[in-house]
């Protein structure tokens, strides 16, 4: 690896080539910082991971993210911060949230430029109606999940038990659950790689269920050499991971597609660190915002990729709502064509960074707030928290805690260091000279402090969430749905009138 730290700077250019590239996201739910093999030397089975960040991508250290699931893939597909879109993670198939039907998906665009696109995993972003499917999204195929979070093997979700949670296009995927999920959404992703007309370029979203609980895995996977089982588990499901993006990277340089494609491929947040996640040495993580719960693991690939940048760490920060209008742009959309205003919707946020990763350019990045959530945002070096997390699965304690390298240990959760938590006006961090948020800074300047925590309550006075029905508020309980689709769930409403 290249022994270098690149922090990028902006260009407003356009970057064209012969054919718009191929376009994929690759998520890993709930995976720990310290849990790839580029921060943890201990992730001995997924060198091949290794080698597609460190030697032919770039490491993105502060690519941030939402504290946890449906907020960040709503923020990504919107075009919008989390706070603009999306708080809150839909209580199964049968709850209004997620994203606003009013607002235009990421792969509806891309298909106005001749795009085809492909979704394959976890949805989780509002499945009420028909009208919130994928297939009515702007994806042209899905094959996924609809909720949170469901057993590997079975596909029986938390929130539709004892109905499998696994859909195809227009309905049930009957007959093709059983089967480890990594490996459904995996060959399912490289079927698709494989089945693509190359005259069109190729939108592909892959957000794995792995590494969300229940921590179940494939045996193969397993060091013998750890003892911990639940750190044995975890690093069983991230070598799966690692294995199911190298066949679909294999497969996009077979098909001579990999020249023409940015792959980006990041954890959806933070690990929970309070089951068997790490995320070393950053404080907290899954559900809190500070740095362990937002700052989320991730690279930048393709043949796409700037030659100058393979083997480096690109430290300048960017969000996952920037992908949005970075993929637009790319895709040779305008403004215009890329944005979605509509009235009574906040419109699109994020920056087009196409020129951190294809030409970077000696120009001037344009600065703006980082808005994490309705607790916390980051302005430049600085960093607001309004509140620490306290919850019963953090040993009814603060969440923002301190782990050390090897956790859990012994399958214990007893933190490397409590969580102090905030002062009463909020927490105050310089994240560039401390990254660990250890060293708290609001005494020291309570001018800042008090100046953020204001700009926090103007953006807090701009939040929206997504609730709205449309109308589709005749709806079925999961039992009538799940017993007259073969033990499947699925959308439980339609239109009223």
């Amino acid at each position: 690896m290249k022994a270098a730290v690149v922090t990028l700077l902006w260009c407003a250019a356009t970057v064209h080539s012969a054919q718009p590239p191929n376009l994929i996201i690759a998520l890993v739910d709930d995976l720990g910082r310290y849990n790839v093999p580029w921060y943890n030397p201990n992730q001995t089975k997924a060198e091949g991971l290794n080698k597609l960040a460190t030697e032919e991508g770039a490491i993105l250290d502060r690519f941030y993210t939402y504290k946890f699931c449906s907020p960040t893939r709503s923020s990504l597909l919107s075009g919008r911060f989390p706070i603009h879109v999306n708080e809150e993670n839909p209580a199964g198939v049968g709850t209004p949230g997620g994203i606003d039907l009013g607002m235009k998906l990421l792969p509806e665009k891309l298909k106005t430029a001749g795009y085809k696109t492909a979704m394959v995993g976890k949805w989780h972003c509002g499945a009420r109606s028909d009208a919130n499917l994928p297939i009515n999204r702007g994806f042209d195929h899905h094959l996924g999940f609809l909720t949170g979070g469901e057993d590997h093997y079975t596909q029986i979700a938390g929130d539709t038990s004892p109905y499998v949670d696994l859909w195809y296009n227009t309905g049930p995927a009957i007959g093709r659950n059983g089967t480890y999920s990594c490996y459904i959404y995996g060959d399912e992703a490289v079927r698709v790689v494989n089945e693509h007309d190359t005259s069109a370029p190729l939108f592909l979203y892959i957000p794995f269920h792995d590494t969300h609980e229940p921590y179940q895995d494939v045996k193969s996977f397993e060091d013998p050499t750890i003892t911990d089982q639940q750190i044995k588990v975890m690093q069983a499901m991230v070598s799966c991971v690692a294995e199911a993006t190298a066949n679909v990277t294999n497969a996009l340089k077979a098909k001579g597609m990999w020249d023409n494609t940015l792959f980006v491929w990041a954890s959806d947040n933070g690990g929970p660190q309070y089951w068997s996640a790490n995320n070393y040495p950053l404080r907290g993580g899954k559900g809190t915002d500070f740095e362990g719960g937002v700052r989320a693991a991730g690279f930048v690939t393709g043949g796409l990729l700037d030659a100058s940048l393979r083997g480096t760490t690109i430290t300048s920060a960017m969000h996952l709502v920037d992908l949005h209008l970075t993929f637009c742009k790319m895709a040779g959309l305008t403004d215009e064509q890329c944005s979605d205003n509509v009235p009574g919707l906040p419109p699109i946020d994020g920056l087009d960074l196409q020129h951190y990763f294809i030409a970077p350019l000696n120009m001037t990045r344009p600065t703006r707030d980082i808005i994490l959530s309705s607790n916390s945002f980051i302005s430049g070096d600085l960093k607001y928290v309004a509140h620490s997390l306290n919850a019963s699965y953090c040993q009814n304690a603060g969440c923002g805690y301190w782990t050390g390298p090897w956790w859990p240990i012994n399958n214990q959760h007893n933190p490397l260091q409590a969580d102090p938590g905030c002062p009463v006006d909020g927490c105050l961090f310089n994240v560039t000279a401390d990254p660990t948020e250890h060293d708290e800074l609001s005494s020291r300047y309570p001018e800042i402090q008090q100046s953020m925590k204001a700009q926090l309550a103007v953006y807090a006075a701009g939040a929206f969430q997504t609730n709205s029905t449309y109308g589709y508020d005749t709806c079925k309980t999961l039992q009538q749905f799940g017993d007259s689709n073969e033990g499947f769930a699925g959308p439980l409403c339609t239109k009223s009138n």
